[in-house]
């Protein structure tokens, strides 16, 4: 009898925690006082909570339906404390200006989050160091570079794969695996092989919902086969299908208003649009935005005098889904009966294309 009820103790005291959702206490050095602290939801990019700094210390609160990506911020300061949490009771210390030394107690998520960080962050700015290396060498100098990222690429594969083996069953693998896609070839062309290395845990959440999507679309968008059909609304509410540009080139580019990359090659897209608006070819926009405000803005400070669509739901924008985009910018350039010839081209590719095809 003891030991039932020391065991319905036990689940009551589970359920408590689990009831008081997400709980951080920070006690942190140089912060100053009165500065806000906010605790934004990563996936929804949005602030859950916020609450104001006195000597140091704060408390942040939220109910997290699955764990994953939060970060903390301050207001007036660009410092920022990225987690990876569920529902944990977490304690933070430590010296704002010295974030790598930071103390985390109380979330084996965010444990395993920054043990993968240890690995994986130095073997990746290898990488991006050794491509913008290739970007702007030649001959020899280039040749080495380039080899140089099949080396770096290989090394992260390889390391992924040992933690994700290590560590099958958590969602920061999930995530992790999500991320590596976006930089690391071979990896995305066998996603399939590295999502069936995970199990349980790592296989529900927004993370394996986004990868088993991604899987589901793998074909779509390929060179030679025709873009499927779909609808969004445009700035002013009305409905807009793809089908409708039919008989056109037509370039379907995914972008939004708080995408850096996607701002800068603007001017690359708005070029070519003026040099062949006239000779049958045209643009739509998707946009991965939220706020509409300020996608509104974005249209007209950059210029983008084309079709635009969007449903105002940031990573879950229904089209970008459908398509499997995993980062932006993307787009697929598509003849005038809808096949793909061109995907996320960039600079003078767009140019150069329809240079080609259109006389």
């Amino acid at each position: 009898m003891k030991k039932i009820l020391l065991g319905f103790l036990a689940i009551a005291s589970f359920q408590t925690i689990m009831a008081q959702g997400l709980h951080i206490t920070a006690a942190l050095k140089n912060v100053p006082d009165n500065t806000t602290a906010s605790l934004i939801d990563g996936m929804a990019n949005k602030v859950v909570d916020s609450a104001k700094v006195v000597g140091g210390a704060f408390q942040l609160k939220a109910t997290v339906a699955s764990p994953g990506i939060f970060v903390v911020s301050f207001a007036g300061m660009q410092a920022q404390i990225p987690m990876f949490v569920g529902n944990d009771q977490l304690s933070i210390s430590g010296d704002l200006k010295d974030a790598k030394n930071m103390i985390y107690q109380g979330s084996v998520t965010q444990d395993l989050y920054l043990q993968y960080m240890k690995v994986l962050t130095p073997q990746i700015e290898g990488l991006f160091g050794a491509k913008n290396a290739g970007a702007t060498a030649t001959g020899a100098s280039k040749d080495s570079a380039l080899k140089q990222v099949s080396i770096r690429e290989r090394g992260i594969a390889n390391s992924l794969t040992e933690l994700i083996k290590t560590n099958n069953q958590s969602p920061v693998s999930t995530l992790f695996l999500l991320q590596v896609t976006n930089f690391v070839p071979s990896v995305k062309e066998n996603l399939s092989s590295y999502y069936d290395l995970l199990s349980g845990a790592a296989k529900t959440g927004p993370f394996a919902d986004y990868i088993s999507k991604t899987i589901a679309t793998a074909g779509v968008g390929n060179m030679g086969t025709v873009l499927p059909e779909f609808k969004q609304n445009d700035v002013n509410g009305k409905s807009v299908s793809l089908s409708s540009f039919r008989g056109k080139y037509v370039l379907v580019d995914f972008w939004a208003s708080w995408c850096g990359p996607c701002r800068a090659e603007n001017p690359n897209v708005v070029k070519t649009y003026n040099a062949f608006k006239n000779k049958n070819f045209t643009v739509l926009g998707v946009s991965l935005d939220q706020d509409k405000a300020r996608w509104l803005e974005a249209i007209k400070k950059d210029g983008l005098t084309w079709t635009h669509v969007s449903d105002l739901k940031y990573w879950n924008n229904a089209v970008a889904v459908q398509f499997g985009i995993q980062s932006i910018p993307a787009n697929f350039l598509l003849d005038p009966n809808g096949v793909v010839i061109g995907k996320d081209l960039r600079g003078e590719d767009l140019n150069r294309i329809l240079s080609e095809k259109i006389k």
